[in-house]
């Protein structure tokens, strides 16, 4: 996952050294790769091998398949407040028995940002003093999540997400069928979020996102009838449409920024083009809310961009 590299340095020197705490709480927002983290630390934590994590032995093969017994994963699914103190009740109920393989127990809750109020503070004991073989992996969006008092007792690093150079390029390796500018234009058209950004690859938008791209461009050629034609063939669904207007807002307001810094784009979006299509496409997502029909909405959207990238309709 890009962006983890100087994080990894970091945690792996303080495991090394032998000053990692018990209870690690790793921040970042979705897709910046906080379960993989989670699983790569519990790795460097049991892995035997003098360059851990190995990710060879069969200690690293465990817990990547999920089939270490002594390495359980909580909260992977569910929204907020969908983290129970069933769930703690379980970890409080395993946490003083001795480790099955090795020497030590990880416990990794992962988006800890859904657990309950009533769930945190029946963590807190546990985190306060677990026994000596014990180790707690918490994983979220944002610390101020969480209560203080969750906060105080683990130790905080932020993963920060990719820049877009390192999101493209890791777009790149992972699919090499996309050239530089298509992995340019994907990383932007995802805020530079890899997770996000490979999802969308890997779900077929591919399609939207680069229609997404080349919107002004057909626009300013006068042929915003070929964008309605295109919307209506690849966006057949709400969820379709939803996807082009979050992914052309991104494409518009970052290209828009950039050129004002005088920075070359991939798409060519003026500032002032940026700031009129931001308003249209909130527009858009309010008529979709409000359960307007598909191809009102498309027409309307070509209408009104048309008229802000100087083309006709």
């Amino acid at each position: 996952m890009p962006g983890t590299k100087e994080l990894k340095k970091t945690l792996l020197s303080a495991l090394d050294e032998g000053v990692l705490s018990h209870a690690v709480l790793i921040e970042g927002e979705k897709g910046t790769g906080r379960k993989a983290l989670a699983l790569w630390l519990a790795k460097a934590i049991l892995c035997r091998d003098k360059n851990h994590p190995c990710g060879n032995c069969s200690v690293c093969r465990k817990i990547e398949s999920g089939n270490h017994p002594d390495v359980e994963i909580f909260g992977e699914s569910g929204g907020a407040r969908s983290f129970h103190i069933e769930s703690i009740r379980e970890i409080k109920n395993s946490l003083w028995l001795a480790p099955n393989e090795s020497e030590q127990k990880i416990y990794i809750l992962l988006n800890a940002e859904n657990m309950t109020p009533e769930a945190q503070n029946a963590l807190l004991k546990s985190l306060e003093e677990p026994p000596a073989h014990a180790r707690f992996i918490l994983t979220c969006d944002n610390r101020r999540s969480l209560l203080d008092t969750i906060i105080s007792r683990s130790t905080v690093y932020t993963l920060e997400p990719p820049t877009r150079e390192e999101c493209a390029a890791a777009l790149r390796e992972k699919y090499p069928d996309f050239s530089e500018r298509d992995a340019e234009i994907f990383s932007i058209a995802y805020g530079g979020n890899f997770g996000a950004a490979d999802s969308g690859a890997a779900e077929g938008k591919a399609e939207i996102v680069f229609l997404a791209a080349k919107a002004p461009d057909l626009l300013r050629k006068g042929t915003g009838y070929s964008l309605a034609a295109e919307l209506s063939a690849k966006c057949r669904t709400r969820a379709d449409l939803s996807e082009f207007l979050e992914r052309f807002l991104n494409i518009t307001g970052r290209c828009g920024i950039d050129r004002a810094a005088g920075k070359t784009t991939p798409v060519r979006v003026t500032p002032s083009e940026a700031v009129k299509t931001a308003d249209i496409i909130e527009r858009g997502k309010l008529a979709l809310l409000q359960n307007c029909s598909l191809e009102l909405i498309e027409s309307w959207l070509c209408m009104e961009l048309s008229g802000v990238f100087g083309g006709n309709l």
